[in-house]
Formats: C-alpha cells, structure tokens, sequence
C-alpha cells in the first residue's frame, strides 16, 4: 500500500543517518547525516522538490547523495525513491511516521 499523504518524516534522525521531513504547508527539512537540508515539496505519489539549499560542512564519511534530490516516488511497503535532475536514483528512506 502507497500513503495517501506523503507528509511526514522520511528516514531516520539518528546521529549520521539521512532524513526529510515534509510539512503540510509544503516545507521541507532535513539532513544527509551531517548537513542540514531545507527547500519546498509538492506531490502526492510523484513529488518536486523546489530548490533545496543545504548547509556545506565536510563530514568523512557521510555520502550527501540526499541534498542533490530533485524528485522522489512513494514505493509499496512506505518507501521513498528519491532521485536527482536526471532522474537517476539517489537513494530511498523509509517512511517513520506522521508529523506531530
């Protein structure tokens, strides 16, 4: 089953992990695991990221494959395939629950 409403956080916040949390008025924020992400959304299934700006601080280690999304689908089984401005996947995150 797809979720009806993509709102809500996507990944997990523990220290080092990538994440996206999508409002309902339409903001996003985030992190890759070191930079913080912030930017707009839109969609349902098929969602537009717009201009996502992200912090540029060097973290060894941390692959920053989430601040190049540009669009993302919502998958079966509550998971997320984000990809970048040629349509190339990046990355999924799982869903992790509704914004409270």
């Amino acid at each position: 089953m797809i979720l009806q409403d993509p709102a809500g956080l996507w990944g997990s916040k523990e220290q080092g992990q990538p994440w996206l949390e999508l409002s309902a008025d339409g903001k996003v924020a985030g992190s890759d695991g070191c930079n913080r992400i912030t930017g707009t959304w839109s969609g349902s299934e098929e969602l537009e990221f717009g201009a996502l700006a992200s912090t540029k601080m060097y973290c060894e280690g941390v692959d920053d494959w989430l601040s190049r999304a540009a669009t993302a689908k919502l998958e079966e089984g509550n998971k997320m395939l984000v990809l970048d401005a040629n349509g190339e996947e990046l990355g999924t995150l799982a869903y992790g629950g509704s914004n409270s």
